[in-house]
């Protein structure tokens, strides 16, 4: 990794779904209910990522009530998706000098102070902005992935190009590859009880097991993917 980029954390969320006998207190719709887990991942490597914290939460909890209580180390440098990227929240972190890189809808506007260069064809806008009424300028980058899919980033790290702070993106995917591991793997969408402590306990195990594996391959068989580590353990087992 960069060590001009320093430490990296991931936020994210998912859902999962309950059976109807839960809907007296994880009710979302009349027909829908579930739970949700809020993480926060250390970026480890390129490959690895290690759950540093999680908050488990009903299904209507949106993910930006959340946040702040996963942000709670000044030194890392938080990435997140477009459902952290609202305005107050992130005036609220330049205020605390909270390091990120943040995914922002097409209609989030934004006040334009310098138009800097481009580090590739691959970005199309490279900019100094200020969002909400905060002085701070923040760097606004904004480019398509091969896929033809537009990103818009804010980042407050003005020390950084605009390629690294695409890279410092691309990280993100890896929340999304432990929530499907979970799923898959630990099987979390499969819940064994319909009450709070019985999921809770089942969730905080599941990253538990996680957290064990991972540390266990890293300190073993580092270059084996964290999936066929996990077969390789069960035909073993």
């Amino acid at each position: 990794m960069n060590p001009k980029v320093g430490k990296l954390a991931i936020i994210g969320s998912s859902a999962i779904p309950l059976s109807k006998h839960a809907l007296d207190w994880t009710a979302l719709t009349p027909y829908y209910c579930g739970v949700k887990i809020h993480v926060r991942l250390a970026v480890v490597k390129a490959d690895s990522a290690f759950p540093e914290a999680m908050i488990p939460s009903t299904a209507n909890v949106p993910d930006i009530e959340v946040a702040n209580h996963l942000i709670v180390d000044d030194d890392a440098t938080y990435i997140a998706d477009r459902g952290y990227g609202e305005k107050p929240k992130m005036a609220g972190w330049l205020e605390r000098k909270v390091k990120f890189v943040v995914r922002v809808k097409s209609n989030f506007r934004v006040g334009a102070i310098q138009e800097l260069p481009a580090g590739s064809e691959q970005v199309s806008r490279h900019a100094l902005i200020t969002i909400r009424s905060r002085p701070d300028p923040v760097k606004l980058v904004e480019f398509s992935d091969p896929k033809g899919r537009h990103f818009r980033l804010i980042s407050n790290r003005l020390n950084l190009s605009d390629l690294e702070i695409m890279e410092i993106y691309k990280n993100r995917w890896l929340i999304e590859l432990f929530f499907k591991w979970l799923k898959q793997h630990v099987k979390v969408d499969h819940l064994y009880s319909q009450s709070p402590v019985g999921i809770w306990n089942q969730l905080y195990i599941a990253l538990i097991t996680f957290a064990l594996m991972e540390i266990y391959r890293l300190l073993t068989y580092p270059n084996v993917t964290t999936a066929h580590f996990l077969r390789n353990i069960q035909l073993t087992g």
